[in-house]
């Protein structure tokens, strides 16, 4: 048994002899060593996999960059695209700027539904109340 035994290394996926072994990630499925070249090569690849990611909404693929994050009043986890941000931003302002059942504006004083009345958004005064004598 020698302890400095230096048997050539091939590169497992370009078969090109190496001087300097380059272990690949668990993630990428690859075993054995790689070359530099191929290893710069697989370290882009995964990077720009995890660079992009899907909106919630219409699942469209974007930079991450391009994506917006939801706000914490929306109860979503994970990223929206522009256009599916305002969609959704639209219709929070308007679920906190009129009543959920009549439509009319709200002023200073607002009701929020019971939650056994499955009622999304907010309530006037004269909703709520007749809610609370149909429903108690």
């Amino acid at each position: 048994m020698r302890l400095l035994s230096r048997k050539p290394v091939f590169c497992t996926i370009c078969s090109k002899q190496i001087s300097h072994k380059h272990k690949p990630k668990k993630d990428w499925g690859i075993k054995g060593f790689l070359c530099g070249d191929c290893h710069l090569d697989k370290i882009k690849e995964f990077y720009e996999k995890k660079m992009k990611q899907s909106c919630l909404s219409c699942d469209v693929t974007k930079k991450i960059n391009d994506l917006w994050e939801p706000r914490w009043q929306w109860d979503m986890e994970g990223l929206l695209c522009k256009e599916c941000f305002d969609k959704k931003e639209e219709d929070f302002n308007k679920k906190k700027s009129f009543c959920s059942i009549c439509g009319t504006k709200l002023g200073f004083i607002r009701y929020h539904p019971k939650g056994k009345w499955k009622i999304d958004g907010q309530l006037c005064k004269s909703c709520w109340d007749s809610n609370k004598l149909k429903s108690g």
